[in-house]
């Protein structure tokens, strides 16, 4: 099995593989709560449009393009989280 690369090592990861939307964007709502940088891994086809919206509703900033393919990476950073 490929071993898979962090986009964002410092991000709290969230790993959402095998579980079907909203599960991945519930879990990172939860984690937002807690650490102002995430790293989502997902791979339920609709996680893409559904974290899309998510950061578009909540104002949380999408920090990469999100990584595409049978796996969606991204980091999101808290809207109300230092600019670093």
């Amino acid at each position: 099995m490929n071993e898979i690369k962090r986009l964002r090592v410092s991000a709290h990861l969230v790993d959402a593989r095998g579980k079907a939307c909203p599960v991945p964007i519930i879990e990172l709502a939860k984690a937002l709560r807690s650490w102002p940088e995430v790293e989502l891994w997902a791979d339920d086809p609709a996680a893409w449009e559904d974290l899309y919206a998510f950061s578009q509703a909540t104002g949380h900033q999408l920090l990469t393009p999100p990584v595409e393919g049978r796996l969606l990476q991204a980091v999101i950073r808290h809207k109300s989280a230092p600019h670093v």
